[in-house]
C-alpha cells in the first residue's frame, strides 16, 4: 500500500503549521525528501503513518488532522486538484474523486450514494492505522475545506460520521465542520444537502476539468501497469482524435501483442470494445458540455468520421441528441 506524492506535500505542510521540521520525522523512517516533491513519488503507507504518529504526539494536538485543512492547497494534488476547482457541480467533483482517489492512496476507496436527502460520501481506507483520529479526520477535514473552495461561503454540511469514538475537546470539530458530529460510526462520511449537491457552480469550467481528467487518467496509467484499464482509456484519449483507432494500435502503444491486450481486459471483464464505448461516452458527457466545441469538433476528437455517426452514438447513450442535449442545457 502506497501514498503518493499529494499525501506527502499535505503532511509536510500539516508538520510544518506547528513550527516544527519536517525532515528529521522523515528521515526517521529512512526517508529523504526533496523540495518541491516529485508528484510521481510514492511511499509506503505505514511509515507516512507512523510518521503522523508521531508529529501528533510532539505537538500534542488531538485535533491534527483538522490543521490538514488549513494548509490544503489544489497544487497539493496535481492534476486531480485543479480538475476538482473546475467541476461544474459538487456531485461532478465528489464523481471525480471517487474515481481518481488511487492518485492519492492506492487502497482508499470513495462512494457516492444519494440518501435521506443528502449526497452522501464515504470515504474507506482499507488498512489499520497508528495515528489515531488524525488519518480519518485529515481526510474528511481536507475534502470538506475542497469542497468549502469551490461551492463558497454558503457550503454547508448536514452531518459527519467518524468511525473513531469523540475525542476528549469536539470544540474544534464542531468550529471546523459546523454540524451534526456522529462519533463511533461504522464508516467515515460527509453528509451534503441535494441542493448544494447539484448546484451549478460558477467557477466550473467543462473544458479544463476535462483536460485535467485526462492527465490524472495518464498519471495513474503509467503508476499502476497491473491497471490494464486505465492504461487502455489514456491511450485511447490520445489516440481517437487521429481516428482509425483499434485494438491493433492500442496494444502496439502498450508494446504488447493484440492477443495479450484482448486476454488482460478479459481477465477483469471488460473488452477493448467496451473500452471504446464508455471513453467516447464519458468523453462526449464532457465535450457537450463545452459551448466552444462545435459538434462537428466533438465528433472528430471522439474519432468519429461523420457527425451523423456520433449523433446516434449519443442518443444511444442518453436518449437524446447531441443538439437536444445542449438545447436542454440552454432552458
Amino acid at each position: 500500500m502506497a501514498v503518493f506524492a499529494s499525501g506527502v506535500v499535505n503532511l509536510w505542510a500539516t508538520i510544518e503549521s506547528y513550527g516544527l521540521d519536517p525532515g528529521p520525522l522523515f528521515a526517521a523512517e529512512n526517508i529523504k525528501v526533496n523540495l518541491p516533491i516529485d508528484p510521481r513519488l510514492r511511499l509506503p503507507y505505514e511509515k507516512i503513518d507512523r510518521i503522523r504518529a508521531r508529529a501528533v504526539k510532539l505537538c500534542g494536538d488531538e485535533a491534527f488532522g483538522l490543521r490538514s485543512a488549513m494548509v490544503y492547497l489544489p497544487s497539493q494534488f496535481g492534476a486531480l486538484g485543479y480538475a476538482w476547482q473546475a467541476s461544474l457541480t459538487l456531485r461532478r467533483a465528489y464523481l471525480r474523486l471517487q474515481r481518481f482517489v488511487r492518485i492519492a492512496n492506492d487502497k482508499a476507496v470513495v462512494e457516492v450514494a444519494d440518501r435521506d436527502g443528502c449526497m452522501v460520501v464515504s470515504l474507506r481506507i482499507g488498512a489499520p492505522t497508528v495515528s489515531g483520529f488524525a488519518r480519518d479526520d485529515s481526510a474528511l477535514a481536507v475534502i470538506t475545506r475542497m469542497s468549502r473552495l469551490i461551492s463558497g461561503d454558503h457550503f454547508r454540511l448536514q452531518a459527519v460520521n467518524f468511525i473513531h469514538e469523540e475525542p476528549g475537546d469536539i470544540k474544534p470539530y464542531f468550529e471546523f465542520f459546523g454540524c451534526k458530529l456522529n462519533f463511533g460510526q461504522a464508516e467515515n462520511q460527509l453528509f451534503i444537502p441535494l441542493p448544494l449537491a447539484d448546484e451549478e457552480l460558477t467557477g466550473g469550467n467543462a473544458t479544463l476539468a476535462m483536460l485535467n481528467d485526462n492527465v490524472v487518467l495518464h498519471d495513474l496509467a503509467q503508476i499502476d501497469h497491473a491497471d490494464i484499464v486505465t492504461r487502455v482509456q489514456a491511450k485511447l484519449i490520445d489516440q481517437l482524435p487521429h481516428g482509425g483507432v483499434n485494438d491493433q494500435s492500442v496494444a502496439e502503444a502498450l508494446h504488447m501483442s493484440v492477443r495479450t491486450l484482448r486476454r488482460k481486459l478479459a481477465e477483469v471483464k471488460t473488452s477493448f470494445r467496451s473500452q471504446i464505448v464508455e471513453t467516447r461516452r464519458r468523453l462526449a458527457m464532457q465535450y457537450i458540455l463545452d459551448d466552444s466545441l462545435t459538434l462537428t469538433e466533438i465528433s472528430l476528437l471522439l474519432g468519429f468520421s461523420e457527425q451523423s455517426a456520433f449523433s446516434r452514438a449519443f442518443k444511444s447513450w442518453t436518449g437524446s441528441t447531441p443538439t437536444e442535449m445542449r438545447q436542454a442545457r440552454a432552458i
